[in-house]
């Protein structure tokens, strides 16, 4: 049986579109039992996203909040497919969690082909942690090519369990992804993509899904304490060098 002990895909107020602050979202972590808390608001290239120097100054945020750890992040806009990001290299450096994602709002769908060759250059950056929502089907891609790529680069790949409520279509290619990071033995990270305290640790529709293709629990990050501890602390020391 999958569960899970932490929740790093969340939005505060800071991203305009979203409805609480950083410590209701790290109280509702800390009431659910939860590990640790990621705080990855959007980057200015969304219409509501953060500036660039909130990014910058979540260096100056403790550690832990509630007895729970707290992973300062951002969910980077992609802008192109040659790989860029809303976000430079020395800000994102300064961050615990980096999550890259397709918004519409950013960059317009531009057909399997391009949508590729953008996911494939944000995997070779060695600034980003993790590829986000990828299993969006306006942003379809190659998702053979794109996991692959993800094990190579030792990339975690996001089950979003909010794509299947505001991502039409979601459900059919998070499936085929799953099956792909099976396959290849990529690890996934399962995330609320909450946008307020009310679904914060809301997994429910990405662990029944990874249940239904019969997905190894040891491949989930963020399934058990000491693994997730274990790949925080690996992302802590690669950004230290």
């Amino acid at each position: 049986m999958i569960r899970t002990v932490a929740d790093l895909h969340t939005h505060t107020s800071v991203s305009q579109h979203a409805y609480s602050s950083l410590d209701e979202m790290a109280r509702s972590a800390a009431e659910l039992g939860l590990a640790a808390i990621g705080i990855t608001d959007h980057g200015p290239g969304m219409m509501d996203g953060a500036i660039r120097h909130h990014f910058y100054c979540m260096r100056g945020l403790p550690k832990a909040v509630h007895g729970l750890r707290l992973v300062t992040g951002a969910e980077v806009n992609i802008k192109d497919f040659e790989g860029g990001l809303d976000l430079d290299r020395d800000v994102l450096r300064q961050l615990d969690f980096v999550v890259a994602s397709y918004h519409v709002e950013a960059i317009d769908p531009a057909g399997l082909k391009l949508h590729t060759q953008g996911w494939l250059n944000v995997i070779a950056n060695p600034d980003v942690d993790c590829l986000g929502h990828c299993g969006n089907p306006v942003f379809a891609c190659d998702y053979e090519a794109v996991v692959k790529a993800c094990r190579e680069h030792k990339k975690a790949v996001e089950i979003n369990s909010s794509s299947f409520k505001v991502r039409p279509g979601s459900a059919e290619t998070c499936r085929t992804v799953a099956l792909l990071c099976k396959e290849y033995g990529v690890p996934v990270l399962i995330s609320s993509d909450a946008h307020s305290r009310y679904f914060v640790g809301d997994h429910e529709a990405a662990i029944r899904l990874l249940e239904s293709v019969g997905f190894p629990e040891e491949l989930v990050i963020n399934g058990e304490k000491g693994r997730l501890m274990n790949y925080l602390d690996r992302l802590e020391q690669g950004k230290a060098l």
